[in-house]
């Protein structure tokens, strides 16, 4: 092998020694890397057994060239298949076409696309690989039950789930993310919904279907499942990255942004007070808080959001943010919403900077990537997962979701290996007069806390049985 860091060898010596392996380990610590050094390995196993040398690698659509390009650079003599282009039937008999020859093979795929593949379920995989394995969180979800049916399909095979944000939103994703690489058993945390929620979950008495965190009586019992099957190694822990500087920049509404949001947020209070309220409806609410945040409101009955003032007052924030910036560096700006795209586009045409966008509706990201444009408009969905962006040391959170996955992943795409600079990002969060609060400094609030109740639940040390020591989650 060639040269590895300490903590990839590591995580290399603590996947051969299981079937199922869950790497936690921070954006740029080199996981692909380590799943492919695994990979390797299999392959040499496979060939002393006289058998084919199968390998499947599921990831969201994002990440795909990245394993391509590793692939290529670290086993270049391994065939790998990348079904990035084409029809459903095209990549069905691309699949095919590659079976057909028993030299090593590794497919890549995204999950949406894979789980729709029939010719995937029949072949013997000698490993399954899922990246950004939180994708599969959700345990009633498609991918995630796909990705669990074909690990009972194949016992013998090495599942590895990859993720640099595990649980970052809540301890609930733990059934869908363990499920899909430890079916069929599934000895850490079950199999069904139902009864992972019963048995660690407090209820929430209100909110039908939510719950309200867990329980206090089973965090140590949860903490210790966690521990002793996830292989955890944190981005600053083991990679020396310059400092990274978070600044709040409070922006207060204009009045009639101000009128427009105390009027919804007073009809959402009057449905919480009522106890009609479920989380499809308060999800609603939140929702059209945060757009007015934004300068822009969208009726039940409009297809699009329209502009509340002619100049969102969270635009002329940024382009004043943008003005005080040198054009000769390069930034990024994280939005939700499309609206939110579009004043992002519009500060930076007004202060005079070249523009990229990179989201569901566009994607220039390669030539702000190649510094033929000084700022880029990203969708934060799009924007948090797959890229590099070290070269850039500036970055705007315009909105957000409520998913810290995505806020944390956003961030490690300009903090990560590559990066020489001070690190610097600003939080643009919307203010009522008098300064106060709105549902944007909940949201951060909210991200924030989720952060802590995982870190709390999950926190210390422990030592593993394969003689690797265990570090904080």
């Amino acid at each position: 092998m060639s040269w590895l860091w300490q903590h990839q060898q590591d995580a290399i010596k603590y996947a051969m020694g299981r079937r199922d392996v869950l790497l936690h380990c921070g954006m740029g610590t080199g996981k692909t890397r380590v799943a492919l050094e695994v990979a390797r390995l299999l392959i040499e196993e496979c060939r002393l057994e006289g058998k084919p040398a199968r390998i499947l690698v599921g990831c969201p659509k994002a990440v795909m060239p990245a394993w391509a390009k590793q692939a290529g650079l670290w086993l270049p003599n391994v065939r790998v298949l990348v079904l990035d282009k084409g029809t459903a039937r095209n990549k069905e008999a691309r699949i095919v076409a590659a079976l057909c020859d028993t030299s090593p093979l590794i497919i890549v795929g995204n999950y949406e696309s894979l789980r729709l593949m029939p010719t995937l379920d029949r072949v013997p995989w000698a490993c399954l690989v899922w990246d950004e394995v939180h994708r599969l969180k959700s345990a009633t979800g498609a991918a995630s039950k796909w990705a669990a049916k074909l690990c009972k399909r194949n016992p013998t095979a090495k599942r590895i789930g990859m993720s640099g944000t595990l649980l970052a939103h809540s301890p609930l994703d733990a059934l869908g993310t363990w499920r899909a690489v430890e079916s069929p058993e599934c000895p850490t945390f079950g199999s069904l919904v139902t009864m992972f929620k019963a048995k660690y979950f407090a209820i929430h008495p209100h909110i039908r279907g939510a719950v309200l965190g867990l329980r206090r009586d089973m965090e140590q019992e949860f903490a210790e499942k966690v521990a002793a099957t996830t292989f955890l190694r944190k981005s600053e822990d083991v990679l020396d990255l310059p400092p990274l500087m978070v600044e709040d920049v409070p922006v207060e509404l204009s009045p009639a942004e101000a009128a427009l949001y105390t009027e919804v947020e007073r009809e959402f209070c009057a449905v919480c007070e009522a106890g009609t309220v479920t989380p499809a409806n308060a999800m609603v609410a939140v929702l059209r808080l945060q757009q007015i945040c934004g300068g822009y409101v969208k009726y039940d009955e409009q297809l699009a959001a329209k502009r509340i003032d002619e100049r969102p007052s969270k635009q002329a924030a940024l382009e004043d943010r943008l003005a005080d910036l040198s054009p000769d560096e390069q930034a990024v700006v994280f939005c939700r919403f499309r609206s939110d795209l579009d004043s992002g586009i519009d500060a930076a045409k007004r202060v005079g900077r070249s523009v990229s966008e990179l989201s569901g509706r566009m994607n220039d990201f390669a030539e702000w990537q190649a510094g033929r444009t000084n700022l880029l408009v990203a969708q934060i969905a799009s924007g948090g997962v797959g890229v590099d962006m070290s070269m850039c040391a500036y970055g705007f959170f315009y909105s957000l979701g409520y998913s810290l996955a995505e806020y944390l992943q956003a961030v490690a795409r300009l903090h990560r290996p590559g990066q020489t600079k001070t690190t610097h990002f600003y939080h643009l969060i919307a203010t009522l007069p008098n300064a106060r609060k709105t549902v944007d400094g909940r949201v951060y609030e909210a991200l924030s806390q989720r952060k802590e109740v995982i870190d709390a639940v999950i926190a210390g040390y422990r030592t593993r049985d394969n003689g690797v020591a265990g570090v904080p989650f």
